[in-house]
């Protein structure tokens, strides 16, 4: 289970390359789950850096990153950090700092430093939210793999769905409905292009509309550093809604989440829930901050939902020997056939982990069978034999 459910969603608080068919304008991204672009620190230091509506205005840097990199910064302060999983208190530098990505070129007086891999992989070096979407249209493409700002000129937005949004304090909002079991959630959710998943509703929806009392098969997972912040473990509830709706457009049963003892970005917050790019990545997308729409046009049919693993793992081999198993689905083949969170993937199928590429480890669900080697946390090696089920 490959599942890109982490919230990156983040906002600080100061207190003491890629190749894909785009415009020439434009800022080509690897999609992985979250969408990645290259970009340039001080013209010198290059990274890998995932793109994050939630995260408007703001750059930041992985902390193993930048303990490796060519970057070597003079000044540094602290902030408070709030994301997903709560808040804490980070460093951050304070050194002018300008960034190129793509054809854009931004400055910045703070660069928060987060410890991003320990919420996505080793595939991550920083964090972008694009600065000044409140004053110029924005274009997330996905059927061509690029992001424009339109500083000169407007979108073309014929053949779009349009959507009312509101933009308050760096987010985005929008109106959805999500029906799960007969039961309708209808109203503001966030959308967040720092969540990998479909919906996730917050411990707030969870209680005022007693999903926990809705009818039907759900299972439960626990997931260490579910996002920024720092509550380390927490749990949430998949189920399978009817469907939801966005604008005038409906997609029929996909798995949804909500966190019954959710913290940070996922406790009490002016929406229902979070809207990540297992729904987005559907669509070509503009945003007009400025005048509160979203347009959004389909670029990809549904499909049928596909066997699956009941674990998931984060790539770190940036500073360990493989695959650390990050969340696991309670009663479980894998937690009865031995897995743990925190244990070490060391080969899967009688290879090494660290001879697989990105996109195939992105892809390992497509295999029907994982023979796997593994370290646990108390340096003992077990091998699990596990098989991709349709869980639904």
């Amino acid at each position: 289970m490959k599942r890109f459910f982490v919230c990156l969603f983040a906002t600080v608080i100061f207190c003491g390359s890629l190749q894909c068919k785009a415009q020439n304008d434009s800022i080509p991204f690897l999609f992985r789950g979250h969408l990645y672009v290259h970009a340039t620190i001080n013209d010198t230091v290059d990274c890998n850096v995932l793109f994050d509506t939630g995260a408007a205005d703001m750059f930041g840097v992985d902390s193993v990153w930048l303990s490796h990199s060519q970057w070597i910064p003079e000044n540094y302060a602290y902030a408070m950090a709030g994301g997903g999983a709560g808040a804490t208190k980070v460093k951050i530098v304070v050194d002018p700092t300008k960034i190129h990505i793509g054809n854009v070129e931004e400055h910045y007086g703070i660069v928060p430093i987060f410890k991003l891999r320990d919420v996505v992989d080793c595939h991550i070096d920083a964090i972008w939210g694009i600065k000044y979407i409140a004053d110029y249209p924005f274009e997330i493409n996905f059927e061509h793999n690029y992001l424009k700002q339109y500083k000169v000129g407007k979108p073309d937005t014929e053949g779009y769905m349009c959507l009312p949004i509101k933009y308050e304090n760096n987010r985005i909002l929008f109106q959805a409905e999500t029906n799960i079991g007969g039961k309708s959630i209808k109203g503001w959710y966030l959308m967040d292009t720092g969540s990998g998943g479909t919906v996730d509703f917050t411990t707030q929806t969870t209680k005022q509309h007693r999903l926990e009392d809705i009818p039907g098969k759900r299972y439960i997972t626990d997931v260490t550093q579910f996002g920024l912040g720092d509550k380390e473990q927490e749990y949430f509830v998949d189920m399978l809604s009817n469907w939801i709706v966005i604008g005038n457009d409906t997609i029929f049963g996909k798995p949804i989440s909500y966190i019954p003892e959710g913290a940070g970005a996922f406790s009490e917050a002016p929406y229902l829930g979070v809207v990540g790019n297992s729904m987005w990545s559907k669509y070509n997308i503009i945003i007009d901050a400025k005048n509160e729409m979203l347009y959004f046009s389909r670029s990809k049919e549904d499909t049928p939902l596909v066997p699956t693993y009941d674990y998931s793992f984060r790539n770190r081999t940036d500073i360990g020997s493989g695959w650390i198993v990050s969340a696991l689905i309670r009663d479980c083949d894998a937690v009865g056939a031995g897995m743990a969170l925190g244990d070490t993937i060391v080969t899967v199928n009688e290879r090494p982990v660290t001879d697989y590429s990105w996109e195939e480890e992105y892809n390992i669900d497509e295999q029907a069978k994982h023979i796997l080697e593994i370290i646990g946390a108390d340096g003992q090696k077990k091998q699990i034999t596990l098989e991709a089920k349709l869980r639904w």
